[in-house]
């Protein structure tokens, strides 16, 4: 019997040692991201029955409890994904800040101000000595509005750039953190299979593993036939595999994708992968990618409407420049111009504007009298009517010197004459740049005429008078009808015909917007966060208060265990010396 109690003092021993060794572990890693804390099971060993009485062996430690709840852990990964992709957000839109302006600086608003109230201030000084140098400031400011207009354009292709450029890195992490949890997932099975209490601390870098994938990709886990042995299955919000058991499905960059197209597929197919866009580092980069490309296509928009528009009323009118020679701004895609109707060719950028129609060409001597009374009409015939055809009816206009195609530029020379056009109903003069403001037709380049830069007497003021066929004096009225379009509602490009002023209002607004609700969705992400955490850390996080209890309680448990073993010893002692 003095052998059973030094059997059962001795189990106790052990299995208060076992359970100070498990407090022992959480205090340790009190300081440990993503520990959860272990409890130790005590259980009272199987007894033995004796002459028909059952005496028991004592206690073990039955199990080591992992304080896990696996409802709260996959909570707080979804919520790390919404949190990591509204932070990538916030900082890419923060990124196009300069692009924007700020209050105080200059802004696409008033870049277009001061552009407009040139033309204004040019209108008002036609018949003063002002008119030269309004000319001059009219060009100063269009110059500062196109290159606001192609910065911002810059800018914002840089931020898709450099979002596109982190792509591959993300997929090189999440590829492998895929690794990493198929492979724990194989370590933990193999233990639940030889162990009867969990792998604890597998569990846990399992889990820190699927909340760091999901800070890159939105995850979901997937509840299975081998949930018993430990192993998970992980899929993408859009039913994609990631993990299986021990398997991991790798992501990788799809063929043909730019910044401006990504494409992830599963690696080694041509498969998208899905769901990608509902959360993380790596979904907001491609939902970044389509806010900007609608940035830029508003910036497009305005940018080609602008030009187009100007052009319009630019190409009919003269300045106070004789100008005796014209070089379209817009190639051809044929050298020759002979081969494709004017409309039709790809080159030109506004083609689809030109319609059948006209425009007249006016020719001063150098007193400014008409050589051409009345005008030569030069007649466009859409999807008949060629460049060469155009060259070909100039040429033939009195007072022209030459007109021809080169280098698939339309080039127009008067040689002592001044050449003015008129009442353009084809909005050909508009498309090729002929007499043009400004040059290009998009945000990425737009510019400033080079011969108007080099000539701002070439900035248009008035148009010629049809009935006399000259140029009034002080007339004002093509710098009014440009003025004018700050106000108009335009669209020449399908989109929602609006006033320049608001195009502009509604493209910052929109950023402003985007701006204000990616900070909003992030504080309200890192709050629930934040909850959810104090959640975590009152079921699994370790409090070094009870466990300096529970550690009091096993050690003086132990204590008396150790009493045991040496009162049983004494009394082990006393029989030995009776028996002597």
């Amino acid at each position: 019997m003095i052998s059973d109690a030094l059997n059962i003092a001795a189990n106790a021993l052990a299995a208060q040692q076992q359970a100070i060794d498990v407090i022992s572990q959480n205090v340790s890693n009190v300081n440990t991201p993503g520990y959860s804390r272990q409890t130790p099971e005590m259980a009272a060993l199987s007894p033995t029955v004796i002459n028909g009485l059952s005496i028991g062996n004592g206690a073990t430690v039955d199990n080591i409890q992992r304080a896990a709840n696996p409802i709260l852990n996959q909570a707080i990964a979804g919520n790390d994904s919404q949190v990591a992709y509204w932070q990538a957000m916030q900082q890419g839109l923060s990124g196009l800040n300069a692009a924007f302006g700020s209050i105080g600086g200059t802004t696409l608003s008033s870049s277009l101000d001061s552009f407009f109230q040139a033309f204004q201030t040019l209108a008002n000084n036609t018949q003063n000595a002002g008119t030269a140098a309004s000319q001059q400031a009219v060009v100063t400011s269009a110059q500062g509005l196109a290159t606001q207009i192609t910065g911002m354009s810059q800018q914002l292709v840089n931020q898709q750039s450099a979002n596109f450029q982190q792509i591959p890195t993300m997929l090189d992490s999440v590829n492998s953190l895929l690794d990493k949890i198929a492979s724990l997932n194989a370590n933990i099975a193999n233990q639940y299979a030889t162990s009867t209490s969990p792998p604890s601390t597998l569990l846990d870098q399992r889990d820190a593993a699927i909340n760091q994938l999901s800070k890159l990709i939105p995850v979901q886990q997937v509840s299975t036939s081998t949930a018993s042995s430990g192993s998970i299955m992980l899929q993408t919000p859009g039913g994609d595999m990631l993990v299986s058991g021990d398997t991991a499905q790798h992501l990788a960059l799809g063929t043909g994708s730019t910044a401006t197209n990504i494409n992830i597929v599963d690696q080694g197919t041509s498969i998208p992968v899905t769901g990608l866009d509902q959360g993380g580092q790596l979904g907001c980069t491609a939902e970044l990618t389509g806010k900007i490309d609608g940035y830029l296509k508003q910036l497009n928009s305005l940018a080609g409407n602008l030009a187009f528009s100007v052009n319009q009323l630019q190409a009919s009118g003269t300045g106070t420049s004789a100008v005796s020679s014209y070089t379209a701004g817009q190639a051809a895609a044929d050298p020759a111009g002979a081969s494709t109707a004017v409309n039709l060719d790809t080159n030109i950028p506004f083609a689809s504007q030109i319609a059948t129609g006209s425009f007249k060409v006016y020719v001063l001597d150098a007193s400014g009298n008409p050589v051409n009374a009345g005008g030569t009409t030069i007649n466009v015939t859409a999807g008949t009517t060629t460049l060469a055809n155009i060259a070909s009816q100039i040429s033939a206009v009195s007072g022209i010197s030459s007109a021809n195609v080169a280098n698939g530029k339309l080039t127009i020379n008067g040689g002592t004459n001044h050449v003015v056009f008129g009442a353009d109903s084809s909005n050909f003069l508009a498309a090729y740049e002929v007499n043009g403001f400004f040059h290009g037709s998009t945000a990425a380049n737009l510019s400033v005429a080079s011969a108007v830069q080099a000539d701002p007497g070439r900035v248009a003021t008035t148009a010629i008078d049809p009935a006399t066929s000259t140029v009034p004096a002080g007339g004002n009225s093509v710098a009014q009808a440009i003025y004018a379009l700050s106000q108009s509602a335009v669209s020449i490009d399908g989109s929602t015909a609006a006033s320049f002023s608001t195009r502009a209002s509604s493209l910052a607004g929109g950023f402003g917007q985007d701006t204000s609700g990616a900070q909003q969705q992030l504080s309200a992400q890192q709050a629930v966060g934040t909850s959810l955490s104090n959640q975590w850390q009152s079921i699994s996080g370790v409090n070094l208060d009870q466990e300096m209890v529970s550690m009091l309680q096993f050690q003086q448990a132990y204590q008396a265990s150790a009493k045991l073993i040496s009162t049983t010893s004494t009394m082990l002692d006393t029989l030995m010396g009776v028996m002597k």
